[in-house]
């Protein structure tokens, strides 16, 4: 029975990475573009785009004139006899001062370079989403990989423990507890395959499905660069992230419009030209109709357009702050990874491989139990665990700086 355990273990801990290998490898690359062209987020914000550069031409236009015909029966003054019709045409335009157009125009305008920030915002977001999805799949096939070798390793280490307590140089208890480890570990390389399937199927969500349904990461993290002054990130964040145009833009957006709000205190004349026709008169008329702004001073829609740049301003504002919290957060991060793999490099992880490396030599020998050898594998996994992810977690909050720098998430690294 343990011996059908045994093999039963060891096959679960190649049979992974088995079907991995004859899954598609797709590359970064590859997968930014595919994203690209396929992300319906970042389709969406170029129409709308096209919606805000119509708005430019609705803006832009002028009024239409208006026609109205009348036509009615005509009599004469009385005790002249006859009958006849009256016609009446009426020609009216409606005329727009120019600081009406002017100032609704540069709203449009502006309302478009709000949609452009507001398009290159996604398309950070999605494509810096997508990088740090692609690496998080890389991560976690690493560890599926760590998993599955611990699998083969205690499985060995079983085998050989079974053959220790068959032949009387080891307790039972020893067996047990290897089976123990064995079934321990094959948990953890089960949970480590459905976290590689969490991980793809992000990147494909963020594809729009259009990466294949079984595929693996392929590519090795880039290196990373010393970390520059925090001040200088700080003056690069503020004058490139398109989170603050989008508001600017918003902001400049509402000033246009109160100027236009103001502009429409001064009435708009409509001249007409009227002509009419009976069949012993016809007579042309011109004439200009304005408004009179006694009851309506269109106080409340200034009110509400101020009230909108007010807000618009303290928005900025608080998108100002909330970007250099973010910038702050991350950078901590990065300051932390690098610290924690420079540790890990400088002697943690060659003296976890040592130690357990003198565990299974001294128990092959019978210096020491088997328990202590458990002991060092799991110390080994644990510490290579935690250099895995610490790695990835320094990786992870560089991107997060260069997306708050507005980096091309598209580009070559």
């Amino acid at each position: 029975m343990r011996t059908l355990l045994c093999g039963l273990m060891f096959f679960c801990a190649t049979a992974g990475h088995a079907f991995a290998s004859g899954a598609v490898r797709v590359t970064l690359a590859e997968t930014l573009s595919t994203v690209l062209t396929h992300n319906p987020e970042i389709a969406a914000a170029v129409q709308q785009r096209a919606v805000a550069v119509a708005e430019t031409r609705i803006a832009g236009a002028y009024p239409n004139p208006e026609v109205a015909l009348s036509s009615g029966r005509w009599q004469p003054r009385s005790g002249i006899p006859g009958t006849g019709s009256a016609q009446q045409l009426m020609v009216s335009q409606p005329i727009e001062t120019p600081s009406v157009r002017d100032a609704r125009a540069r709203a449009a305008g502006f309302g478009v370079s709000a949609a452009d920030a507001g398009a290159q915002s996604i398309r950070l977001d999605v494509g810096f989403e997508a990088r740090a999805a692609f690496f998080q799949l890389l991560r976690r096939q690493e560890e599926s990989r760590l998993a599955d070798e611990n699998v083969a390793l205690l499985a060995d280490i079983f085998s050989r423990v079974r053959s220790r307590v068959e032949v009387g140089e080891a307790p039972r208890f020893e067996l047990v507890r290897a089976e123990a480890e064995v079934l321990s570990a094959r948990t953890q390389a089960d949970a480590s395959r459905l976290q590689v399937e969490e991980a793809r199927g992000l990147l494909r969500r963020l594809s729009g499905n259009a990466l294949p349904a079984q595929f693996e990461a392929s590519g090795t993290l880039p290196g990373v660069a010393s970390l520059p002054d925090l001040t200088l990130l700080q003056g690069r964040v503020l004058d490139a992230n398109p989170r603050l145009r989008v508001l600017s833009s918003e902001y400049d957006r509402m000033r246009a419009r109160l100027d236009q709000e103001r502009a429409l205190r001064t009435p708009q004349p409509t001249i007409s030209i009227t002509q009419s026709q009976d069949p012993e008169t016809r007579q042309t008329s011109f004439g200009v109709a304005l408004p009179l702004p006694l009851w309506n001073r269109r106080d409340g829609q200034i009110a509400q357009v101020q009230a909108g740049i007010d807000l618009a301003l303290t928005q900025i504002e608080a998108q100002r702050v909330q970007l250099l919290r973010e910038l702050d957060v991350a950078y901590s991060r990065a300051s932390i990874a690098q610290r924690q793999v420079e540790t890990f490099e400088s002697g943690l992880l060659s003296s976890a491989q040592s130690a357990l490396k003198v565990a299974e030599a001294a128990w092959r020998f019978g210096e020491r139990s088997f328990l202590e050898v458990l002991d060092a594998q799991r110390t080994l996994r644990s510490v290579r665990r935690e250099y895995n992810q610490v790695r990835f977690d320094r990786h992870a909050a560089w991107i997060e700086i260069e997306r708050l720098q507005a980096l091309d998430p598209f580009g070559e690294r």
